[in-house]
């Protein structure tokens, strides 16, 4: 039971992390990144009401899955961040 309970505040961490980068102001998105990252919670939530409502089965694997989903999502966010500050700092590919 511990390792689940390390693995639900894990998805609790990695959503409010999300939620920050969201909030961000200076930040936009790409509609189609933003989809993306829709889908991906979308199946979280599904994963989690599944595990929550079924009481048999691999609570772990379910865990991993969601969190691994989770992760695509904020790393979708991060990633688009930095590249476009990459691309700002890139002198050999100057933006016009």
């Amino acid at each position: 039971m511990k390792v689940e309970s390390e693995k639900a505040l894990r998805v609790k961490s990695l959503s409010q992390d999300i939620l920050e980068h969201l909030m961000e102001d200076s930040t936009s998105y790409n509609h189609e990144d933003l989809k993306h990252v829709i889908e991906m919670l979308s199946r979280s939530v599904s994963d989690l009401a599944t595990l929550y409502t079924d009481r048999e089965g691999d609570h772990e694997a379910a865990l991993k899955g969601i969190i691994s989903k989770m992760r695509i999502s904020y790393n979708v966010l991060q990633y688009k961040e930095t590249s476009k500050l990459v691309r700002k700092q890139d002198k050999y590919h100057p933006q016009p």
